[in-house]
C-alpha cells in the first residue's frame, strides 16, 4: 500500500510540475514539450524526484496509441490525399535512405559493427513533430506544409519501427537477408493497415447505432489500444494499425456516426489525453537523461548528431527535388529547409533504445547516442525552428496585405456589431431610436471600410487571387458540410453522399492545383 501511495504521489508531482510549466510557457514563449524536457533535466539533476524508469512496453502500449490515434483522428483525409506523394516518399524511401546512411557513416566513423549501426539508424529515424506543429499553428504556416510534416511523422513512426524490428531479428539470427526483409516489411505494414481499417470500420458502424457521447468516446479509447494490441499479437505493425483506425474514425466516424455534441466530447477527451501523456513522457525523458553518461560518450554523441542530420538532409532534399519534377504544385526550397530541420526525434527512439536487453551488445553506447540525439533535437532544433520560420518568408506578408487584413477584421467586427444591435432590438433590450442611430453610424463605417478594401483588392492582384481562392474553397467546403448533414439526417443515402463528396473533393484538388 505504501508503494502504491508513493507511486501515486510521484504521478501527482509530475502533473503539478507539468501544469506549472504549461502556465509558464504562455509568458516566456517556449514550446511546451521542449520546456518539459529542460525542466525534467533540472528535476533529475537536483534529485527532486527519483528516476522514473521507462520501458518499451510502457511507451509502446500506453503512450503511443493515444498520441498516434489523436493525430490520425484530427488529420483531414482530403489534405492527406492531396499530399500523399511527398508524405509517402519521405516516410518510406526517406526512412530507408536515412537508416542506410546512418548505419554506413557510424560504421565508418566509430567502427560500430554494421548491423548495430543500422539498428541505431532505424531506432533514431522516427520523428516527433509536436512542438514543431505548435509553432506552425502559432505563426500561421501554410496548411500544406504542416500536413506534410505531420503526415511524414505519423507514417515514418510505423515504417521506422518495422525496419527496426526486422533488423533486430536479423541481428539476433545472424542472417542479413535483404529480400526477406523487404517481404516482411511489406507484410507487416500491409497487415497493420488491414487490422486498423477493419477495426476502425467496425467501430464506425457500431457508433452509428449509439447516441451517448460517454459510450462513444469510450469505444474510440478501446479502439486506439485494441488495434495496437491485436496488430502486435498478429506480428504486424501496431503503429500503422492505430493510424489507420484513427483515420477512419476522424474522417467517417466523426462525420457520419456522431452527433455534434459527441464530436465536441471526442475532441475534448483526446486533447486532454494527449496533453497528459505528452506532459508525463517529455518530463520523464528529461528526468531519465543522465548528463554524466552523455559526457562520457561526448565524442560518439556528437558524431551521431552530425550523422543523423547529414542522413536526413541527404534523404529530404534529393527526394523532394526529384518529386518536384513530377508535381504541378512544387515544394519550395524554403519548405524543404523546414521539413529537414523540423524532423525532431522524441518518444519512439527512446522507447526502442530502452527496449534493448541489458546484455545487448554496445547497449550503453547505443542508448547514450539515442538520448543525445533526442536531447539535441528537441532542445536545439526545436527552439531554432521558430526563429527559422519567423525570419523566413513563410510568415512575412506584404505591407498592403497586412493593411487588407486589418480592414477586413474591422469589417467583420462591424457586421457582428450590427447583428448584435438588431438582436437587442428584437429582444426589447434597447429602443428603436437608439438602435437606428447606432446602426446608421455602423453603416457609414461599413461603407468606408468597403471602399478601402475594394481599393486594396484592385491594387494587389495577389489579394484578388486569395479572395477568389478563399471564396471558392469555402463554398466547396459548405457543399461538403451540407451533404454530410443530409446523410446524418437520413435525407441522402451514405453511398450517394460519399459519391457526391468525392466529386466535391476532386473540385477542391483542382482548385489547389490552380492556386499553385
Amino acid at each position: 500500500m505504501q508503494e502504491v501511495a508513493f507511486e501515486l504521489s510521484e504521478l501527482i508531482s509530475l502533473l503539478l510540475i507539468a501544469s506549472v510549466v504549461a502556465v509558464a510557457v504562455k509568458y516566456i514563449r517556449l514550446p511546451y514539450t521542449i520546456a518539459l524536457v529542460l525542466v525534467g533535466l533540472l528535476v533529475g539533476s537536483l534529485r527532486i524526484l527519483p528516476e522514473i524508469p521507462l520501458s518499451e512496453e510502457i511507451i509502446f502500449y500506453l503512450v503511443l496509441p493515444p498520441l498516434l490515434f489523436e493525430g490520425a483522428v484530427n488529420m483531414d483525409l482530403s489534405h492527406l490525399r492531396r499530399n500523399i506523394k511527398p508524405i509517402a516518399l519521405l516516410a518510406v524511401a526517406g526512412v530507408v535512405i536515412s537508416v542506410t546512411l546512418v548505419g554506413y557513416f557510424l560504421h565508418l566513423l566509430l567502427s560500430i559493427p554494421f548491423p548495430l549501426a543500422l539498428l541505431f539508424g532505424a531506432m533514431i529515424t522516427p520523428t516527433d513533430p509536436v512542438s514543431v506543429l505548435a509553432t506552425f499553428k502559432s505563426l500561421g504556416v501554410p496548411k500544406r506544409l504542416a500536413t506534410i510534416v505531420e503526415g511524414e511523422s505519423i507514417f515514418n513512426d510505423g515504417t521506422g519501427v518495422v525496419i527496426f524490428a526486422i533488423i533486430l531479428e536479423m541481428f539476433r539470427s545472424g542472417e542479413l537477408n535483404v529480400a526477406q526483409g523487404v517481404a516482411k516489411f511489406l507484410f507487416v505494414c500491409a497487415g497493420g493497415a488491414a487490422v486498423g481499417l477493419l477495426l476502425g470500420y467496425a467501430a464506425y458502424k457500431v457508433l452509428a447505432y449509439i447516441d451517448d457521447h460517454l459510450i462513444e468516446v469510450t469505444i474510440t479509447l478501446i479502439l486506439a489500444f485494441s488495434s495496437f494490441i491485436l496488430a502486435e499479437h498478429l506480428h504486424t505493425s501496431g503503429v500503422i494499425a492505430v493510424v489507420a483506425s484513427g483515420l477512419i474514425i476522424g474522417n467517417y466516424g466523426k462525420l457520419f456516426s456522431m452527433s455534434p455534441s459527441t464530436r465536441v466530447a471526442l475532441i475534448t477527451f483526446w486533447d486532454f489525453a494527449v496533453f497528459i501523456v505528452n506532459s508525463l513522457i517529455f518530463l520523464i525523458i528529461g528526468i531519465d537523461i543522465h548528463p554524466e553518461k552523455l559526457l562520457s560518450y561526448a565524442r560518439e554523441v556528437a558524431i551521431a548528431i552530425a550523422v543523423v542530420l547529414a542522413a536526413r538532409a541527404l534523404a529530404v532534399y534529393p527526394l523532394l527535388n526529384l518529386l518536384n519534377l513530377k508535381l504541378r504544385s512544387k515544394i519550395p526550397l524554403l519548405w524543404q529547409h523546414v521539413i529537414f530541420w523540423g524532423g525532431l526525434h522524441g518518444t519512439i527512439p527512446v522507447a526502442l533504445a530502452l527496449g534493448l536487453e541489458k546484455d545487448f551488445p554496445m547497449r550503453e553506447l547505443l542508448a547514450s547516442m539515442t538520448f543525445g540525439v533526442v536531447l539535441f533535437s528537441l532542445v536545439f532544433q526545436g527552439l531554432s525552428i521558430e526563429v527559422m520560420v519567423r525570419r523566413s518568408s513563410l510568415v512575412k506578408k506584404h505591407e498592403m496585405r497586412l493593411e487588407y487584413e486589418e480592414k477586413l477584421a474591422f469589417a467583420i467586427a462591424n457586421k457582428a456589431a450590427r447583428r448584435e444591435i438588431e438582436s437587442m432590438v428584437d429582444k426589447g433590450e434597447i429602443s428603436q431610436k437608439i438602435a437606428r442611430e447606432l446602426i446608421s453610424e455602423l453603416e457609414d463605417e461599413a461603407k468606408k471600410l468597403s471602399r478601402e478594401i475594394a481599393q486594396l483588392v484592385e491594387k494587389d492582384g495577389g489579394i484578388q487571387k486569395e479572395e477568389r481562392f478563399a471564396a471558392l474553397r469555402r463554398s466547396l467546403e459548405a457543399k461538403k458540410s451540407a451533404v454530410r448533414e443530409a446523410i446524418v439526417r437520413g435525407l441522402v443515402s451514405e453511398e450517394i453522399g460519399r459519391k457526391v463528396i468525392e466529386e466535391i473533393d476532386a473540385e477542391l484538388d483542382l482548385l489547389y492545383q490552380e492556386r499553385s
